[in-house]
């Protein structure tokens, strides 16, 4: 049940010796992690942003290295002193070599995630805006590798907390006043509203992803939830067994002790 570390825990010290507080967000794609790490960068504690350190890695074969460049390279995102970093991975991206970037939180871990009906036809929607083929490899659901981490987290006693980021849309103030109190910082309002940031880039994938940024980057605040929710009838055959067998992770989930109460 133990993390794989990579570069023999180097990069965890690294990040530890240059950045305080470290607050790590892990999440399946498309769960509103962005828009959560975003309020963030409006805390006091943090100045530094660190997006997806591994998606070089997964996506183009970077290994350590391009995880290194990342974090030597943070986005300075708040006119601060302070020396906090919010560092923000997906789960199918950085699978067993989490370990690296949890030895590094300085504070309970977050994990973000959505009914993933919603976020895995958010993704098949993006996918399709790129000309790709809408279905994707299972485990670039991110779940599988959720339900992991989680057992790892939990197996190590890793403080963590669980929030499900369509709540949060809905009730910002009172969850995200809920998070920062179990995160052990002060909560303050300026989280919940942000300027727009069309022009910024995330990632290390040059223009390949810019448009799954888009919404958010020029996003003011949490938008409230209208979505859908899709049937599973409408998602394609070869989809529909995965995107069950997510949903019922997802219906445990949200009964989970760690799950934030607001």
């Amino acid at each position: 049940m133990e993390f794989t570390i990579l570069l023999g825990g180097g990069l965890a010290r690294k990040i530890r010796q240059r950045f305080d507080p470290v607050l790590l967000v892990v999440s399946p794609p498309r769960s509103g992690s962005t828009a959560l790490a975003r309020a963030f960068w409006q805390h006091p504690a943090f100045r530094w942003y660190v997006h997806e350190p591994f998606d070089r890695a997964y996506h183009q074969g970077g290994g350590g290295e391009s995880v290194l460049t990342a974090m030597r390279d943070p986005i300075d995102v708040g006119d601060r002193c302070a020396g906090g970093l919010v560092l923000k991975e997906m789960t199918f991206q950085v699978g067993s070599r989490a370990g690296e970037l949890v030895a590094a939180a300085s504070l309970p871990v977050v994990i973000a995630l959505r009914d993933p009906r919603l976020a895995i036809e958010s993704r098949m929607r993006q996918r399709r805006r790129a000309g790709q083929e809408p279905s994707f490899p299972h485990n670039e659901s991110g779940w599988r590798d959720l339900v992991k981490i989680l057992d790892r987290l939990r197996a190590g006693r890793v403080p963590h907390v669980i929030v499900e980021t369509t709540t949060l849309r809905a009730r910002p103030a009172h969850c995200l006043e809920a998070l920062c109190a179990r995160l052990g910082i002060g909560y303050t309002p300026d989280m919940l509203d942000w300027p727009a940031a069309s022009g910024m880039r995330l990632g290390q994938l040059a223009s390949e992803q810019t448009h799954w940024y888009e919404r958010v980057l020029r996003s003011r605040g949490f938008e409230p939830p209208t979505e859908a929710l899709p049937g599973l009838d409408e998602f394609p055959p070869g989809m529909r067994a995965h995107v069950a067998e997510c949903l019922e992770v997802y219906r445990t989930l949200v009964t989970d002790p760690w799950m934030l109460r607001s």
